[in-house]
């Protein structure tokens, strides 16, 4: 037993020490996987960020866990004891199982808002399936002439449950707690990446679209486990309860349920009001939800909060982080959230389709959008990326804009490939020699923070008309889109910007204490792109009617959108 250990532990360390040499001698694997080495000192310099994040997984994990325990024996009784119930359930349950968490996720966010409940919601559905059929198969597998026994003595069915039913399907009800423990931590991210603002997901989206990669694999490792020690602990009880039998668990429960019947009822209460109630908002708050992760952009933002510009008008601004920036216009016309930030192409096409929208502020009101390539001297006009691999990220399937820009620039003979968020590490690994979806003051310089040079062409370049890049929405028929509100968030915002452009040390590291989970290597690259950013920051909050009406007659004439609105109407 001893040499199998042995030999177990040095099988492990010999692939530790061939990944740490692998990172040295292969350069580009920084991007997309980090030496071990790394890893654990991350682990120990930033424990205590780590351990926030994870304290706030377990609870969605558990809270996961516990409603779809409470959910699965209910209607594993039912299914067993009626076939009505049974015929109806099943289906539901392969349908259930069969749809990805990750797309469903957005979805319980537009249904139950930004908080808890949007969260552990796909983490019970990924569990409660397997959880729900094992239960079911251990009260299907309790012998008939056992059932017949119990029948012969007028046994209740809360007695045949839990004198017989119970101790029978142990076996498979820890079977299945086992696989809902494996699989918890899965269900806890999904929501996470649609909906949450902390957690372990949320530290490996963030740190993995800063290639802060190190972060992103601690994080992973944290979950992992996580996700054993709660295997662990449901394979202990397992061990106590079905083979020893040490907690008589079916006895204690019966008479816990003799004493306490009318008890019972409040306790599961308290139970789902713990995982259901907790999304209340406050009355005076208001959400503004980001275009994209934190980033420079967003700075004016963070520091009127810490200034207290927007309180001063009454406004309790709260930022929620946003990880899919093609979902922004749904949680706003859902009114899941009362601000977003967006650019005008996607505002103007959403219009187009019906979305009431109102501008209320800007932020920046340039175009960032560009064709960020691999700095080469034979590269001095967009046409001399022609016959090169694109990669492109875009938040939707519609990619005219892009085609627009490539036949100006009279781009030919490329190969497009959709790489979705991972333009940093597409462009870093060589796999496509330029990118779109990044802006001009933002990747270049995360690029350049790992000596990889670039250049890009604006798209201004490629004879496209100005417009305001950064602007922040609100619902058209809510009270943010009206004047009184509209009036003071414009008067705090540009205090803001104003301030920014005064003190802007000040106010980068305001913007680096509102997010702890930045590194000093990460701050570093977005000081960079911070001096950038501040000469293009909104000198005003006029809005410029004359260039919204002139950019979307030009995109109807490119018929990059085919429906045509009044752009007054979103003023």
């Amino acid at each position: 037993m001893l040499k199998k250990f042995c030999l177990s532990l040095f099988v492990f360390l010999l692939l530790i020490a061939a990944w740490e040499v692998a990172t040295i001698r292969l350069p580009n694997l920084r991007f997309v996987l980090p030496a071990p080495s790394k890893i654990l000192l991350a682990l120990v310099q930033w424990r205590s960020r780590f351990f926030f994040h994870s304290m706030a997984t377990a609870k969605e994990m558990l809270g996961g866990f516990l409603l779809a325990t409470l959910c699965a024996f209910p209607l594993a009784w039912s299914m067993l004891r009626f076939k009505v119930t049974r015929t109806l359930l099943q289906p539901i349950f392969i349908i259930i199982q069969c749809l990805p968490m990750f797309a469903l996720a957005p979805i319980m966010v537009i249904w139950f808002g930004w908080g808890y409940t949007a969260i552990v919601l796909p983490t019970m559905l990924m569990i409660f399936f397997p959880l729900t059929l094992n239960i079911y198969q251990g009260f299907k597998a309790t012998p008939g002439e056992l059932l017949d026994f119990f029948k012969v003595n007028e046994a209740t069915h809360l007695q045949t449950l839990f004198k017989l039913h119970l101790p029978w399907a142990l076996p498979h009800i820890f079977a299945g707690f086992r696989i809902s423990a494996a699989i918890a931590g899965i269900g806890a991210v999904a929501g996470e990446w649609a909906g949450a603002q902390k957690g372990l997901g949320i530290l490996m989206l963030e740190s993995r679209r800063n290639i802060d990669l190190e972060i992103t694999f601690g994080a992973l490792l944290c979950l992992t486990c996580m996700s054993t020690l709660l295997y662990g602990t449901i394979l202990l009880l397992e061990t106590l309860i079905v083979r020893y039998r040490y907690l008589k668990l079916p006895k204690l429960t019966l008479a816990f349920l003799k004493r306490r019947k009318k008890g019972l009822v409040l306790p599961l209460f308290l139970c789902l009001f713990c995982i259901f109630g907790c999304n209340s908002k406050e009355s005076n708050r208001v959400d503004l939800l980001l275009d994209w992760l934190p980033n420079q952009n967003h700075i004016p933002l963070y520091v009127g909060i810490e200034q207290g510009f927007f309180q001063e008008m009454g406004i309790d601004l709260k930022i929620q982080k946003m990880h899919d920036n093609g979902g922004v216009i749904s949680y706003l016309t859902s009114k899941q959230t009362d601000l977003a930030i967006y650019h005008l192409p996607g505002t103007l096409r959403a219009a187009g389709y019906g979305a009431d929208l109102k501008i209320v502020g800007y932020l920046i009101k340039k175009p960032l959008r560009c064709l960020i390539y691999h700095a080469d001297p034979a590269v001095v006009h967009p046409c001399d990326l022609s016959g090169k691999r694109l990669g492109y990220c875009i938040g939707g399937p519609d990619t005219s804009f892009l085609d627009f820009l490539l036949d100006q620039g009279k781009i030919s003979d490329y190969d497009k490939r959709n790489v979705s968020v991972d333009l940093i590490s597409a462009m870093g690994t060589k796999q496509v020699d330029f990118i779109y979806g990044g802006f001009w003051n933002i990747e270049p310089h995360l690029l350049s923070s790992f000596g990889v040079t670039t250049d890009y062409f604006k798209i201004e370049e490629l004879n496209v008309p100005p417009y305001p890049e950064m602007i922040i929405l609100a619902n058209a028929n809510s009270r943010f889109g009206q004047a009184p509100f509209t009036g003071a968030f414009q008067k705090a915002l540009q205090r803001s910007i104003d301030f920014c452009k005064q003190e802007p040390e000040q106010a980068f590291a305001s913007y680096a204490r509102a997010n702890p989970d930045k590194r000093k290597k990460t701050l570093r690259w977005e000081t960079v792109g911070w001096q950038e950013t501040l000469p293009i920051l909104a000198e005003d909050q006029v809005a410029d009617l004359e260039m919204i009406q002139s950019f979307h007659d030009w995109q109807v004439e490119q018929k990059i959108v085919s429906r045509r609105i009044e752009p007054s109407s979103l003023l």
